[in-house]
């Protein structure tokens, strides 16, 4: 592991800036995740110019339109969910990594900023990120967008979401250019061994895991149905090219790496890699180490392929 990834830890050990407390007070902890995670982008990361970047709102949903190239038509479009939990960030937080990924594809860039826990629970998140994936395919060629040419990506929870949309967009009809799923959060039972065995002193713990399931699914039979807990769906047939990426102390390791067998099991196009020596959030710290910045290239060469 890199000096500076050793640095990240220690910071996580000694200001937990994901880790609730008891009776923690949601709004700090909001204000304590985003403080370190501005921090982590000045240390870590670097601002990329892009040709334009518009706030506006998708069916109610507030979102952030990345754009490489104004006077294109016909774009790429990548609609981003962010990670966190259901409970943390927001457009602020992925803003370098959307700028990133829109000035590597020159494409369109679609960071959705969906309702958080515990305010909202399952299915708000869900909700709104099919609501702003309509609204993408509806209103997207007026920024140069293709609407026949869109995939959904994102970290985490944010990957979890990705993988729900897919299914989703399947079963209402909607073809995907593929799904990218950044250490994604797919099985609700939170019962798989790297849970256990990544689950302290790599940033994201497993009693932090517990408590995100808790605000975003209070009801403890929301958390293993198929429309939040991908691997519990039964029908692959037609779903979206796949790449899932996972790291090596992630607790979340063992969810992307089964759900990528599961998929290939059911014949999905799928691809799959594994990045040594990192943890949860490293695409948000691409320069901590050169394998997280090669992340970066491994998806634009999978979307390549496609």
């Amino acid at each position: 592991m890199t000096w500076k990834m050793k640095l990240v830890l220690l910071f996580a050990r000694i200001r937990k800036p994901l880790d609730p407390a008891e009776g923690v007070n949601i709004a700090t902890l909001r204000r304590v995740s985003e403080r370190a995670s501005r921090l982590g982008t000045r240390l870590f990361d670097k601002h990329v110019e892009v040709a334009k970047v518009t706030n506006t709102v998708a069916n109610g949903v507030p979102v952030r339109i990345y754009q490489s190239n104004t006077g294109a038509t016909g774009q790429e479009v990548i609609i981003y969910y962010h990670g966190g939990g259901f409970v943390l960030y927001g457009l602020e937080a992925h803003d370098n990594v959307c700028r990133r990924i829109c000035a590597m594809r020159n494409c369109i860039v679609v960071s959705v900023d969906y309702r958080k826990a515990p305010e909202y629970i399952y299915p708000a998140a869900h909700d709104d990120a099919f609501a702003a994936l309509q609204w993408v395919r509806t209103n997207i060629a007026e920024y140069g967008g293709n609407a026949a040419d869109i995939l959904v990506m994102g970290d985490s929870a944010g990957g979890n979401l990705s993988a729900c949309m897919a299914h989703r967009c399947k079963k209402a009809g909607i073809k995907l250019k593929a799904q990218v799923l950044i250490y994604p959060w797919i099985d609700g039972r939170l019962s798989n061994p790297s849970i256990d065995r990544n689950g302290e002193g790599y940033l994201l713990t497993k009693p932090t895991m517990l408590w995100f399931q808790q605000q975003y699914t209070p009801h403890k039979e929301d958390q293993c149905v198929p429309e939040i807990s991908p691997c519990f769906e039964t029908d692959f047939k037609g779903l979206a090219p796949a790449f899932i990426l996972t790291a090596q102390y992630d607790p979340l390791l063992d969810d992307g790496f089964n759900y990528y067998n599961q998929l290939k099991n059911e014949g999905v196009n799928v691809e799959y890699k594994e990045y040594p020596e990192l943890i949860h959030g490293f695409f948000n710290l691409p320069g901590a180490d050169p394998n997280a910045i090669q992340a970066y290239h491994d998806i634009d060469n999978f979307l390549n392929s496609l």
